[in-house]
């Protein structure tokens, strides 16, 4: 157990509480960069080109990197204006905060006071210059306070703060393999325990490093093979190129004489191969493992210094279940000091990118940050819509295939998967392919679904510009499908009170940027079949979902029949709708599940020769403007925040009993 004053310093350690840059790279004078940080995990997600390696870039330049890297700012990390204007001047800023007594002491010179409250402001201003020559002459300087108007750094500050950065697609194998000015052996050299293994050790102590490498030179050197190979080199060759008073004399060795460094740089970290068998050459995801851990290693062993980790992909080469791992890993080395158990170790403060659903979905939503169009929200209880259970509901349920959200430029959230299939087919149909518009499909399974689309609704402030569509089924019978329903009451067995109480619930949560596009009758799949021009492809795709058999010639057979069914149909003057409840009684009846509908309504749908003007007409017309409207028809701040529907609006919004009540507003009202 850790000493009472161990404890104390674990739990005052100082942290960077915020990131600000303006003029740097994607961050323009006036959108700045402005980002929160916590003491612990910070994920930052988005799409591409968002803006999140411009922030991990900026606390780069501003504290510099354990591993020494050559950071220096050139012309391209001025930013360049909408009219093309490249800035000569930024300044990038980190401040830390929760100081300790000790370390408000040892910078009390390079500290601001802010209303009783000492702060440590570290900028790096840059400025950009064109040369008489031409080019640009570049010159940076680092400086404290709030606008760099404070003393320079000194180099026990600038120690103090640098951080240890992870980059993306890093080679592993490379960096822990030996070498002259290794990774690994700057890792080595910085250990602590490293620091008296590069001399003799005193009388009496345990051998050194030091000493063992030089024993083990000396015996190397009197090998008979080596001694051999050494005279040889000597007499055969170097006495016949020397001159008179300049002997050329070599030793063959392991070069222990040389500096610790060197002696370092000959080291290899290495995953083992199982028993019984020699060194094997292991896998990118492995060996990127290795080297996490070996730079976790060195951040965990310089208690002494601020403990700040940049990640850039984590994700690289690792497969999902090591994703998992890895994430756990760090989050409890982000967790705070003490532990449930009473365990305590050093808070590690992460800053941490990723473009992996995995990752997304295993981390807590309050540690997550979205990034989008060079903005940051944050995604905690402070900034979003969402409610204290709708946090609780998400841990549970927002797995990978719903996390892909935080990476879309546009999302469409649905109930189930018959439209999760039937949407990209539609969109493609429409000339607006949902893959080319950067659109994902979120399929809630008619759990939570206005759950999901509150995380990107922003209790003040702007929205985040990630336009949503919701798709709802409206879940109304219409009068034709009674004989289907039973007891369940038809939409001529509603007034007009329930039904505008119905729709009014579907809509609670509209409000920028979410939209919902509501079914026009019952379900998607029943609105396509009340569609002239599409009944047949349905009740084709209905029959084919009926039988398991995938023989072309028995396909076509089926397709075949259903034209036909329905030619008979319409000859007979049945009514568009009592076409579409003999179409939809399959699915209804489980007869034909949803998604197998689904599956072969897209692929009928490729095939037919419609237009993208044509299929317009032809389409139920919530479904095209919930496409038009996620492919570019979103106005940023056109929707206002629906308000939420008074208890005695909702009523029983026309449903049987309660049961059926708690059952819609488990689709709808979550």
């Amino acid at each position: 157990m850790p000493s009472q004053s161990q404890t104390k310093n674990l739990e005052t350690a100082v942290y960077i509480s915020e990131i600000y840059a303006s003029e740097f790279r994607c961050f323009g004078q006036t959108t700045p960069l402005e980002i929160n940080l916590s003491p612990g995990l910070n994920i930052l997600v988005g799409p591409n080109d968002a803006g999140k390696s411009a922030i991990i870039d900026a606390a780069r330049y501003v504290l510099w990197t354990r591993g020494d890297d050559y950071v220096r700012p050139d012309e391209h990390d001025f930013h360049v204006s909408a009219d093309g204007v490249r800035a000569s001047d930024f300044i990038v800023r980190c401040t830390f905060d929760n100081l300790s007594a000790d370390e408000e002491a040892r910078f009390l010179e390079w500290c601001t006071n802010e209303n009783g409250t000492l702060r440590l402001h570290v900028c790096m201003r840059a400025a950009r210059r064109i040369s008489p020559g031409g080019g640009n002459i570049i010159s940076s300087q680092h400086r404290a306070g709030a606008a760099g108007e404070g003393l320079p750094l000194d180099g026990e500050l600038r120690e103090y703060l640098k951080a240890t950065y992870l980059k993306p697609l890093r080679d592993a194998e490379r960096e822990m393999r030996a070498g002259r000015r290794s990774r690994l052996s700057r890792i080595l050299g910085a250990m602590p325990t490293m620091g008296l293994q590069n001399k003799p050790a005193t009388p009496g102590a345990d051998a050194t490093l030091h000493d063992i490498l030089m024993l083990a030179d000396m015996a190397v050197r009197e090998n008979p093979a080596v001694v051999g190979v050494a005279n040889s080199v000597n007499t055969n060759f170097l006495d016949k190129l020397s001159f008179v008073d300049d002997r050329l004399v070599a030793t063959l060795d392991l070069g222990a004489g040389g500096s610790f460094d060197q002696i370092l740089e000959r080291f290899e970290l290495y995953l083992n191969a199982k028993p019984g068998t020699g060194r094997v050459q292991r896998g990118l995801g492995y060996n990127n493992l290795l080297f996490m851990a070996a730079e976790l290693l060195l951040l965990q062993s310089h208690p002494d210094q601020v403990p700040f980790l940049l990640i850039e992909e984590p994700e690289a080469h690792l497969h999902p279940q090591h994703q998992t791992l890895f994430m756990e890993v760090l989050a409890a080395r982000a967790a705070k000091p003490v532990d449930a158990r009473g365990d305590s170790h050093q808070q590690v403060q992460v800053l941490l990118t990723t473009h992996s659903p995995q990752l997304a979905a295993g981390a807590d939503l309050e540690t997550m940050t979205m990034i989008v169009n060079h903005r940051a929200f944050p995604l905690g209880a402070n900034h979003t819509r969402l409610d204290e259970d709708d946090y609780e509901f998400l841990r549970r349920f927002l797995d990978a295939t719903k996390a892909n959200l935080f990476f879309a430029r546009a999302l469409i959230v649905v109930e189930g998967d018959g439209e999760h299939l039937l949407l990209p087919a539609i969109a493609e149909k429409l000339g607006r392919p949902l893959s080319r518009h950067g659109v994902s499909i979120v399929n809630v399974g008619h759990r939570g679904l206005f759950r999901y689309s509150r995380i990107l609704q922003r209790k003040v402030g702007s929205a985040i510009p990630v336009p949503v569509a919701l798709i709802p089924d409206r879940d109304i019978p219409p009068a034709e499908a009674k004989g289907l329903v039973g007891d369940r009451k038809t939409e001529n067995e509603l007034d007009k009170e329930e039904t505008a109480a119905r729709m009014k619930t579907l809509r609670r949560d509209v409000g920028d940027p979410v939209d919902a596009f509501i079914a026009d009758s019952w379900t998607l799949e029943f609105d396509l079949a009340l569609q002239p021009d599409l009944a047949e492809s349905v009740l084709q795709a209905v029959q084919l979902a009926k039988t398991s058999s995938r023989r072309p010639a028995w396909i076509t057979k089926i397709k075949t029949k259903a034209s036909e069914t329905y030619a008979v149909w319409k000859a007979a003057g049945l009514s568009d709708i009592e076409i579409a409840v003999k179409i939809y009684q399959p699915v209804h009846d489980k007869e034909a599940s949803k998604a197998e509908v689904a599956e072969h309504l897209a692929a009928i749908l490729r095939k037919r020769t419609d237009t993208p003007e044509q299929m317009r007409d032809r389409l139920p017309p919530y479904l095209v403007h919930a496409i038009d409207y996620v492919t570019g028809g979103y106005v940023p701040g056109a929707l206002a925040i629906t308000p939420e529907p008074d208890a005695e609006d909702v009523g029983d919004a026309g449903m049987e009993d309660a049961a059926e009540a708690e059952v819609s507003c488990s689709r709808f009202c979550l």
